[in-house]
């Protein structure tokens, strides 16, 4: 339980170049145990995309045909849309089981042999938008020295266990870095180089990483400390869940993959910086790219930056990079197409195999191209259509899962591809197979299939060659955007990298640290600087509340607002979470209050971050009024423990939810425009994990009632997560207002 805090100001700096930040007493922080005797290498599938990234496996003697009553095929019973991956006997998988209420996501470990379960981890879906049981559409990655497993729910919870299925360390995306959710619910899977864990996911965070972009994040695998973030790309038009590949340019380490605004990047793994772009798209591109020699491949579903046709399918050259001083991403454009088609790939990647690419088009055709020229070679049809989806080759043979749960094996040749079989499995295939040892794999959305057979054996992962260590020219501080509570401690270090990104001396003797004193009497944001000579590097600071704490918002400075004559206005706390430019602070009947802006419509409904995830056990309270009339007002209300709690104008409703169409129950209740009310929230838990919100509402002129307006009980209750607000304003008509926000300890 998170609890006010008390003691001095931030120390300064310590001795060398960890400083330690100590914000109230002094807390043990969980840290991932060091490995005695690192491991080998290990061996098997690893990723979504195998481990040649391009879904090509070179195990030997594969099946080609599979039985599922095959000796050594097994079934599991688990709803998913991703690929599995398997590392030293285990198999991992996300999926899902359940409906409504009960519906978990799961991080299964599976055995290889006979698909017994070792053990899972579950998730209870957050405050998201996703819908139909879009649940599951990623896949987990497994380290392949440490034998660590990193996956990213469908909430945006990123997880590190180890093979026994310990959690090590975890991040809430939503509520510590601002990740929006989408109802198609797609995440991808987190990409692992470099000693580092990157995700891709659109975010709305605080400063100026306030409005919504396509961002990288790259944590320490062992720690889950934030290394960097990076923002390559302009503003996205949908979501985009492709996986990056990595590769070295010029001798730096970089991935490249797709954006949610159409752009394909090439990004610095291990600084995060952009190095260039290509626009490809006016909406996302959600396919994996592969790699071609001196060239990337990739392929996307939307409209074309040039033209009026839908899909493409192209070639770009590699190598581009900003002029000497001059700060990335150099745009490029189509004197760096080396050709392009006009295949069109929703969210399909494609398999490379030598000289040729295989890909499954959006109607349900296979492709052959050519990667030198782009020329299709043939195309065979299998089945009505596709959207995830994307085959599998080894030895010879092509794994083909498609939309309507048709399982393919063909032998591609030089102007058709011969089919070996084909397979109705039970539910849909929206993730690619995985090989391994000689097995076949299969997740649809109703089952996970394992396919015996072959003889094959997975090779050992090879390490990837380093280059050779330079002279230092760069300052880096770890962690470089954290969030912190009151009574957390966190060490701040700094070290200096290479011109290519690697580490050339940790740790850095000398180090000045800037930005000192930070005050923890009140919750805030800022830089810290740490400087050797002429070297700087920053880290980002977030401080949120704790318990308890109050906000009339009396002390936020108005100015005029230009936009709208003879109104002031004020900003909303520095320190919540994708709240910029959609609440300000107002001036009514003599006193400050909270109001939602109108300026947007894309904004019209918001929700804000302004506590640390891991808080629990508190009650939150708020004033709410809403401008309007008899038929139409606003909606607003908190997030208490990750429910929503929302006083609904138009239907005149109290709602408690959590994923909408999973946890969603409401009680009539009559209010009026102009008038204040308050609300009471809190969740209780019980020791079986099974718990229930409660919520009051009144109107504030009058005494607390003692009885709970509305009680709803959840089998799997949500045991922690930050404190936040909400505001829904339709068609931007009207305001809704909160004032005297408090959160206490329940009790």
């Amino acid at each position: 339980m998170m609890r006010s805090s008390t003691g001095s100001n931030l120390a300064g700096a310590l001795a060398g170049a960890t400083l330690a930040l100590l914000l109230g007493a002094p807390r043990a922080t969980a840290q991932t145990p060091p490995l005695a005797h690192p491991p080998r290498l290990a061996a098997g599938w690893l990723s979504w995309r195998g481990p040649q990234q391009n879904g090509t496996s070179l195990e030997k003697n594969l099946p080609a045909r599979v039985d599922p009553k095959t000796k050594g095929s097994w079934v599991y019973p688990l709803c998913g849309r991703g690929t599995p991956v398997i590392a030293d006997g285990r198999v991992y998988a996300m999926g899902y089981l359940g409906a409504g209420p009960t519906l978990l996501e799961r991080l299964v470990c599976l055995d290889e042999r006979s698909g017994a379960l070792h053990w899972e981890h579950c998730f209870t879906d957050l405050p998201t938008d996703v819908i139909y049981s879009r649940y599951a559409i990623g896949s987990p990655t497994v380290d392949a020295e440490t034998g660590l497993v990193y996956c990213l729910s469908t909430g945006g919870l990123l997880c590190c266990f180890d093979p026994k299925g310990r959690l090590l360390w975890q991040h809430s995306m939503m509520s510590e870095y601002g990740r929006l959710t989408f109802p198609n619910g797609r995440t991808g899977a987190p990409l692992l180089d470099s000693g580092l864990c990157v995700v891709h996911t659109i975010t709305s965070g605080w400063g100026p990483g306030s409005p919504a972009r396509d961002r990288f994040y790259a944590f320490d695998r062992r720690t889950g400390e934030c290394v960097w973030t990076s923002t390559p790309g302009g503003p996205p038009q949908d979501s985009s869940f492709c996986m990056p590949v990595v590769a070295w340019e010029n001798g730096r380490r970089v991935l490249y993959a797709g954006l949610g605004g159409g752009h394909l990047v090439c990004v610095d793994v291990r600084t995060g910086d952009p190095i260039w772009r290509f626009r490809m798209a006016t909406g996302g591109v959600n396919s994996s790219p592969v790699l071609h020699g001196d060239s990337i491949l990739a392929v996307h579903g939307k409209e074309n930056m040039d033209s009026s046709t839908i899909g493409r399918l192209v070639a770009v050259r590699r190598g581009a990079q900003p002029g000497a001083g001059k700060p990335g991403p150099v745009l490029i454009g189509k004197s760096h197409e080396l050709w392009r088609n006009d295949l069109v790939a929703f969210s399909s990647s494609p398999v490379l195999v030598g000289d040729r690419v295989y890909l499954t088009g959006h109607t349900g055709e296979l492709h052959c191209v050519d990667a030198r020229s782009g020329k299709e070679l043939w195309h065979e049809k299998l089945a009505p259509d596709q959207i995830h989806a994307s085959p599998a080759w080894g030895d010879g043979k092509l794994y083909v899962p498609m939309n309507n749960g048709s399982f393919h094996i063909l032998e591609p040749r030089e102007r058709e591809a011969k089919s070996r079989q084909q397979l109705q499995l039970e539910g849909n295939c929206l993730g690619a197979p995985a090989i391994a040892n000689g097995r076949i794999y299969v997740h649809t959305t109703k089952q996970l299939y394992c396919f015996a057979g072959g003889m094959g054996g997975a090779p050992a992962t090879t390490a990837p060659i380093e280059m050779a260590r330079g002279p230092a020219v760069r300052l880096q501080v770890i962690p470089a955007d954290v969030v912190l509570a009151p009574g957390v401690a966190v060490a701040f270090r700094a070290r200096f990298l290479d011109a290519h990104g690697t580490v050339a001396q940790d740790p850095v003797e000398g180090v000045t640290w800037e930005g000192l004193p930070v005050s923890q009497a009140k919750p805030g944001v800022k830089l810290i600087r740490a400087r050797v000579g002429d070297a700087v590097a920053t880290a980002r600071v977030r401080v949120v509340p704790g318990i308890p704490h109050t906000d009339d918002f009396e002390d936020v400075k108005l100015t005029p607002n230009a936009a709208e004559h003879g109104a002031k206005i004020g900003p909303p706390r520095p320190y919540w979470i994708t709240a910029g430019k959609k609440w300000e602070v107002r001036e009514l009947d003599g006193s400050k209050v909270l109001a939602r802006t109108l300026d947007n419509p894309l904004f019209q409904r918001s929700m804000s971050f302004i506590g640390h995830p891991t808080m629990s056990g508190y009650t939150m309270q708020v004033d709410i009024r809403s401008d309007g009339n008899r038929r139409t007002l606003s909606s607003a209300g908190v997030v208490n423990q990750r429910y929503l709690i929302v006083l609904k104008g138009n239907h005149q409703e109290l709602e408690v939810s959590s994923n909408m169409e999973l946890l969603k129950a409401h009680v009539p209740f009559k209010w009026k425009a102009g008038v204040w009310y308050r609300m009471k929230t809190r969740v209780d838990v019980a020791a079986d994990g099974s718990g229930v919100v409660r919520a009051k509402v009144w109107p504030r002129s009058q005494e607390e009632p003692k009885s709970w307006t509305i009680e709803v009980p959840h089998a799997h209750a949500h045991r922690n997560g930050s404190p936040g607000i909400y505001g829904f304003t339709p068609q931007s008509r009207f305001r809704v207002y909160l004032d005297n926000l408090s959160l206490t300890e329940n009790e």
